[in-house]
């Protein structure tokens, strides 16, 4: 009977905090905006992709990058994410966090860095690059960890390698480190 009761406990609970979770953005004025977040299709150029937020009270707006710090994604085609606007025109999804942030231009390739959470920058690894130059643009990123740098320059430069030596280093760094979105 006591396992009874807890179950029902620990399902009351995990139920509550699911409903707790809501999507929402955060402006460049510092406002926390919430609503369900979906993308938007520009049809004169579909390689743009955009985001909508519907509001509690119904009303649908487009978001302009220019505006937003983030956006808080739970579901939908990005998934459990955060997304960032990239030179006030594009959006890109962080897929790594840590000291070092990795994120990758949304329904693209492009691979961006922000480290110490300073700006976002293009510092695209992998895919068709040139693996010395993916390497020569992340050296600077985990040139203060001796360690991780010399085992960065025993590897061969490919976007797997790059992805676990920033994995790396944010884990052995990750005491050290508070994000601050």
């Amino acid at each position: 009977m006591k396992t009874l009761a807890f179950l029902i406990v620990l399902f009351l609970c995990s139920s509550i905090n699911c409903l707790a979770q809501e999507e929402y953005m955060v402006t460049n004025e510092n406002d926390t905006i919430y609503g369900e977040i979906s993308r938007s299709l520009n049809l004169l150029n579909t390689a743009k992709v955009g985001y909508k937020i519907k509001s509690a009270d119904g009303r649908k707006s487009r978001i302009n990058p220019a505006k937003i710090k983030f956006i808080r994604s739970l579901d939908g085609v990005d998934g459990d994410c955060i997304i960032a606007p990239i030179y006030d025109e594009w959006f890109v999804k962080r897929i790594l966090d840590g000291r070092i942030k990795v994120y990758q231009l949304v329904d693209g390739i492009v691979f961006f860095t922000s480290k110490d959470d300073s700006d976002i920058i293009l510092n695209d690894f992998g895919g068709l690059n040139n693996r010395e130059d993916s390497m020569d643009q992340i050296r600077p990123l985990i040139e203060d960890n001796s360690v991780i740098l010399q085992e960065f320059n025993s590897l061969k430069g490919s976007q797997r390698d790059i992805i676990y030596i920033i994995e790396k280093y944010n884990k052995l760094n990750a005491r050290f480190y508070i994000s601050y979105y």
